[in-house]
């Protein structure tokens, strides 16, 4: 909300960026920005069960499975008392997967949604390194704890389009494989590509973003003001971003 008040107060792009950025370092938890294991597996269980539903029964059966399942990972994550955040959206997701499937009566339109979910996105990390305003320097504003100065150095700008270029092509890839399977009906294997191109592609993408950033910036130097700064909490940041990834060894 800030940052739409600060648009309409007329300021520039990157002033709207570090508003946004400042407010999301209240938490850098990659596990925040990314969610988790738990978050990754729940993800890919709707869809493993409309597949097996629609394969013994009928499509209106592996609607209702679907909707179930989402349903059933809300309600344990209710009694467990754990984050809903990812559970409601991805509840959200299958909901309106199922509608799609269930109006058109064709089960490989299940998949719809993430599809063009996955066109939205590679167009917009695309655009966003076209015109010079990468979406994963946004992002590693939130993740690297290092000063302005740092992050809008050229050297470092360049790695983060290239690595935004990256982004788009995993999510545009992923969008192009799962069509061409929806279109040709191959229900199993659009499901075998949801799952295979979805959350093991992203972290394998998301690994080597952080590391593809810092070699590229290795010569870059921090600004001598904020040198102790970066040395003490930004390893830090750095360090718990790393773990973060490592520890998940697995739209």
């Amino acid at each position: 909300m800030k940052g739409l008040n600060r648009v309409r107060e007329g300021a520039d792009f990157d002033e709207v960026i570090e508003d946004v950025v400042a407010a999301r370092r209240v938490s850098n938890d990659p596990k925040e920005l990314f969610g988790g294991p738990r978050d990754w597996i729940d993800s890919g269980i709707p869809p493993i069960a409309f597949l097996v539903a629609n394969l013994l029964s009928d499509l209106r059966t592996a609607v209702y499975v679907a909707l179930a399942a989402a349903a059933v990972m809300v309600a344990v994550r209710l009694v467990r008392r754990e984050t809903l955040r990812h559970a409601f959206s991805g509840v959200f997701g299958v909901a309106i997967a199922a509608a799609i499937a269930a109006r058109t009566g064709k089960a490989e339109n299940f998949f719809l949604p993430g599809i063009i979910i996955n066109v939205v996105y590679g167009g917009g990390f695309l655009l966003s390194a076209l015109f010079g305003k990468p979406l994963v320097g946004v992002i590693m504003r939130m993740v690297l704890d290092r000063p302005k100065e740092w992050h809008d150095h050229p050297v470092v700008r360049r790695a983060y389009v290239e690595a935004t270029f990256g982004w788009a092509a995993v999510f545009l890839v992923r969008a192009t494989v799962q069509e061409v399977l929806r279109r040709a009906g191959e229900l199993g294997l659009l499901t075998a590509a949801k799952l295979a191109m979805g959350w093991p592609l992203y972290l394998a993408a998301l690994a080597l973003t952080l590391p593809y950033v810092k070699w590229r910036a290795r010569e870059v130097p921090v600004p001598a003001s904020a040198e102790g700064e970066a040395e003490g909490g930004g390893e830090d940041a750095e360090d718990e971003a790393a773990e973060g990834v490592a520890d998940r060894g697995g739209a």
